[in-house]
């Protein structure tokens, strides 16, 4: 892995996003200097609807996108804040203005510059409400963007944002080439490019996207590849057997079952990235039977989420009561999260006074549908009829945003700063606010947080944010998400980060 060097000092503010709020991990043990050459297939649970930007936002979407795109900068295996296209950053001391300035050199893969120009083009492209992007959580608290030199942006916040340095290690960071964003139009999606470890050569969507290496990468010596084959195999036993067979040589996202076998496989590995989000159900705090905080507080009751995590995840994830996975430092135990009792629950159930019928969303897949199987007899010994509905991804995430849903069970992988794992779903005029979810103390707390630059006090803040989440509980955390891969004894050189994205410029194969 290259070594990044930042040439001027952060501020103790800034310094707080990168260093100070993710527990470190070990960093691997794998060689820098790998092998050149060969073919990887990488096999994922979903098709990746578009790569623009604008649009992207699912997990398949975004571990695709590594290889041909770049963000402006990155997390390192431990957590760390790490400059990536950008090679330095500041900022101000009172967390408003943010400086970056970018590696002299790097071209797009169409040979378009990327400079300060490319910056502000793509930045302000996100920001455009008319382009309604799917990251204007992220980016709304940008209030300007400027060039101040040739390689050098300045970016302007609203208010005090302790955490935007952590935006730009994600989507609101992946820089696109303006040429081809201008020349492309509403097919860019379709044909992305990038300064990224491969260049986009072919996609045939629902059978594999093919991308080949870049020979001019930023990066010296990298990557080792000729190629990267993506495969979307949403069966989950599929993926499996094509592992096992050497079809493919890494797999993503696999079931905490598949886990727990590969441990005990002499053939495969695991690689655990690490813990920064949860799985919960959402509940509508808007419409429908759910909208009612004692129903979402019986379902919370009714649900015996230790045996839940045995039976669905052979105990390889942990029982989650924050949103905060494990590799983010306000991960704590909060006070009075409710543990399964079933006579608080039927007696909160009697209280509402009518019967309770909810129907339970759930992706398509063997392992969420066990989920919502277990949920749904869980429930039902309290009294609440469950039905269970199947969507494939990318209509499952539509359903959360048109509020179509009473209940739904969803991942999230979590980002590098708290404020990413809440801001964007807990305030109350947030676009992905999905569950509709509105208290002026939670909006108090959330801008609080993003003020407060001690990290001691800005963890005291997340604790009160969550003991709220306890309250009200617009989630239902069932357990916090563990990044694994699981990949054949040939794969070498992947990185173990924790938002566990596949860095595929690292990896090489025997």
């Amino acid at each position: 892995m290259d070594t990044f060097h930042v040439n001027r000092l952060c501020t103790a503010a800034a310094v707080l996003v990168s260093v100070l709020l993710i527990v470190p991990r070990p960093a691997s043990s794998e060689s820098p200097n790998g092998h050149r050459g060969g073919v990887l297939n990488v096999a994922l649970e979903a098709d990746f609807p578009t790569f623009d930007p604008l649009r992207m936002g699912a997990l398949a979407d975004r571990e695709v996108a590594m290889s041909f795109y770049d963000t402006l900068l990155n997390i390192d295996e431990k957590g760390n804040l790490v400059p990536n296209l950008a090679e330095s950053y500041t900022a101000s001391d009172d967390l408003t203005s943010f400086d970056l300035k970018m590696r002299g050199g790097i071209k797009f893969h169409d040979g378009t510059l990327l400079d300060a120009d490319a910056v502000v083009f793509n930045l302000k492209r996100l920001m455009d409400p008319k382009n309604h992007c799917r990251c204007t959580a992220d980016v709304a608290v940008i209030s300007t963007v400027e060039k101040i030199g040739p390689l050098e942006v300045r970016i302007h916040t609203k208010a005090p944002a302790a955490h935007f340095l952590a935006v730009l290690t994600d989507v609101a960071g992946i820089m696109a080439s303006p040429t081809a964003l201008q020349k492309s139009g509403a097919d860019y999606g379709m044909n992305p490019v990038g300064t990224g470890p491969f260049v986009f050569k072919e996609w045939k969507k629902g059978n594999y996207l093919e991308a080949v290496r870049n020979p001019s990468y930023w990066k010296k010596g990298k990557p080792f590849l000729d190629k990267v084959f993506y495969r979307p195999i949403p069966d989950e036993q599929v993926r499996m057997s094509s592992l096992r067979a050497g079809n493919v040589d890494v797999m993503l996202v696999p079931g905490p079952k598949d886990v727990a076998e590969a441990e005990n496989a002499k053939n495969l590995q695991v690689i655990d990235a690490g813990s920064l989000g949860t799985v919960f159900v959402m509940f509508n705090a808007k419409n429908g039977p759910t909208a009612d905080v004692r129903v979402r507080r019986a379902l919370a009751y009714a649900t015996n989420r230790p045996l839940l995590n045995k039976v669905i995840n052979h105990d390889v994830y942990k029982v989650a009561n924050t949103p905060f996975g494990s590799g983010l430092s306000p991960h704590e135990k909060v006070d009075g999260y409710p543990n399964y009792d079933l006579k608080k629950s039927q007696e909160l159930l009697e209280a509402v006074g009518k019967p309770v019928n909810i129907t339970l969303s759930v992706q398509l897949g063997p392992l969420a549908l066990q989920t919502g199987q277990v949920l749904q007899q869980m429930w039902k010994r309290a009294g609440v009829n469950v039905e269970i509905k199947q969507f494939e991804q990318v209509q499952h995430i539509q359903n959360a945003i048109s509020n179509q849903f009473e209940a739904s069970l969803f991942r999230w992988p979590g980002r590098a700063d708290p404020d990413l794992n809440v801001y964007q779903f807990f305030k109350s005029d947030s676009p992905r606010n999905y569950a509709r979810f509105s208290d002026p103390k939670m909006d108090q707390l959330l801008e609080k947080a993003r003020r407060t630059t001690d990290p001691a006090q800005r963890d005291v803040v997340y604790k009160s944010i969550s003991d709220l989440l306890t309250q009200q509980m617009p989630y239902l955390f069932l357990n916090y998400y563990t990044s694994y891969m699981l990949a054949t004894p040939k794969v070498h050189g992947i990185q173990k980060v924790p938002d566990g994205l596949l860095r595929v410029d690292s990896v090489w194969k025997d």
